[in-house]
């Protein structure tokens, strides 16, 4: 087959759905098909890789940009007739879809709380082109499938979009275990003095572009709130710093913050760390909780988020009911740390075992066998 997966980005060092994308390329040429990727973007490390469609866009405001693409993509998509179009993101032309940002209906709700503001927002140019990109998108006869992450994306699908149950198919996100496993914690000590982290240190592990949305003004509030005072937090991405190190002095607790910008051995710092936490408002599936729980690092999160999926409390990780649960994550974060070095151990071997359910490998060939029944399906239409 020559498979085009169409994502604004192709890149290994931006958030998960970026890396999955370079991923579900990789494994797709492996396995002898051919790849090209529609995008407005390409790491230059990665251009030798695939065949890089350019998209020209209309930046002047986040309406035109979005729309842009969407209609941009989808007229290269058309004019190379590939066999199958895969969308990891809003765009027309496509074959299959799969819903990789919050869907935008459900995430106004989220994000603005107070009723007004939300009756306001729709409003907004930006919100009313994606939520009807969405509904666009999702119902048009050409695109043969929707694929969720998460139980929850399913239904909310469903919900604010009535697609179809036969339309629908949720496909786990997979996690490189080649990449992604416990030995990493062999280089625990020597990420930490990297860091300026204490060996001794109880380190909770961040990782998201989106500081305010994933939780970590309420991590920071928690930190402070716990009885464990020698608790450190590392973050890693790129986001307002400043302020959020303004918010960690004002808690009292700005020595034990440690901003480390974005980092190409996430990997290692999921080794240094001791629970890895990320209380998102929404999120379909936050890949950064699979590849923590492949390295051995438990998991709290917030049952807003798919990734809620995988973590059973105790066991593999701590649930808090939102991202603004500042005491059921102050109470998680004591629990956690008041765990014995044994059943530390244990939950570790546990969140391995859970991952090494879901490797990469699953995800392509539920994704493969996709392909093939859309394909079958374009061929007797």
């Amino acid at each position: 087959m020559h498979i085009a997966f169409v994502k604004k980005r192709f890149s290994l060092r931006r958030g998960g759905s970026e890396r999955y994308t370079v991923t579900l390329a990789r494994q797709f040429q492996k396995l002898g098909h051919q790849v090209s990727v529609i995008g407005e973007h390409i790491d230059d490390d990665l251009i030798e890789e695939v065949e890089f469609l350019p998209v020209k866009t209309n930046r002047l405001t986040s309406a035109s940009h979005n729309y842009s693409f969407a209609v941009q993509a989808g007229q290269i998509a058309e004019q190379r007739k590939f066999d199958i179009v895969y969308g990891i993101g809003r765009a027309f032309g496509l074959d299959a879809v799969r819903v990789t940002e919050r869907l935008q209906s459900h995430w106004l709700g989220v994000r603005y709380r107070n009723g007004i503001s939300r009756a306001l927002q729709r409003f907004n140019p930006r919100h009313r082109t994606l939520i009807e990109l969405e509904r666009t998108i999702y119902n048009t006869d050409s695109v043969r499938r929707v694929v969720t992450q998460s139980r929850m994306d399913r239904e909310l699908v469903q919900e604010y979009y009535n697609v179809p149950e036969e339309k629908l198919r949720t496909i786990y996100n997979g996690v490189d275990t080649e990449l992604f496993h416990p030995r990493v914690k062999s280089e625990r000590d020597a990420v930490r003095d990297e860091l300026g982290i204490s060996t001794d240190a109880q380190l909770l592990v961040f990782a998201s572009m989106d500081f305010e949305g994933k939780g970590l003004r309420s991590i920071l509030q928690a930190i402070a709130n716990s009885k464990h005072a020698e608790t450190e937090l590392l973050v890693l991405g790129t986001g307002p710093v400043r302020k959020f190190q303004r918010i960690a002095d004002h808690l009292g607790i700005a020595d034990r913050v440690h901003f480390a910008g974005r980092r190409s051995d996430i990997q290692r710092c999921y080794g240094a760390g001791d629970l890895f936490i990320l209380p998102t408002a929404y999120e379909p599936f936050p890949n950064v909780n699979l590849e923590a729980m492949a390295c051995g690092l438990p998991v709290m999160t917030s049952t807003t988020s798919g990734g809620a999926d995988i973590v059973t409390p105790g066991e593999t990780g701590w649930l808090v009911p939102t991202v603004h649960s500042v005491d059921e994550m102050t109470e998680g974060i004591n629990m956690h740390f008041d765990l014995s070095v044994s059943q530390h151990e244990a939950m570790s071997l546990r969140c391995v075992e859970m991952a090494r359910q879901l490797p990469i490998e699953n995800n392509i060939r539920q994704t493969l066998q996709l392909f093939e029944e859309v394909l079958d399906e374009k061929r007797a239409a």
